[in-house]
């Protein structure tokens, strides 16, 4: 990212270094760990089988229903039980409205 500094027009240079100074370090010392997450080469061979069966049982389950969703509960019957990921409703963003811009 620093080498883009050479890239810039002379007019913008200043605004360049100003967010490099200022929010560049912020940025970086946040999305650095994800950085360090990204899948290699031969990382989705390992969940090629794990993901068909998922989608596998997600189709089925949305045949069961149709595939039509019109509550929390009917996505709770397609989703299931004892995932990692969490399905919450738009109550959080309510009361969160900062987390929206």
């Amino acid at each position: 990212m620093d080498g883009l500094r050479t890239e810039v027009l002379p007019i913008n240079r200043n605004a360049v270094t100003s967010y490099f100074a200022n929010i560049w370090g912020l940025v970086h010392g946040l999305i650095a760990p994800l950085l360090s997450l990204q899948p290699g080469q031969d990382d989705s061979e390992k969940f090629q089988s794990y993901l068909e069966a998922e989608e596998a049982r997600l189709e089925n389950n949305l045949k069961a229903v149709d595939y039509i969703i019109d509550g929390t509960d009917t996505l709770t019957l397609i989703i299931g039980v004892g995932r990692i990921e969490k399905v919450s409703t738009c109550q959080f963003c309510q009361h969160h409205t900062w987390l929206i811009y």
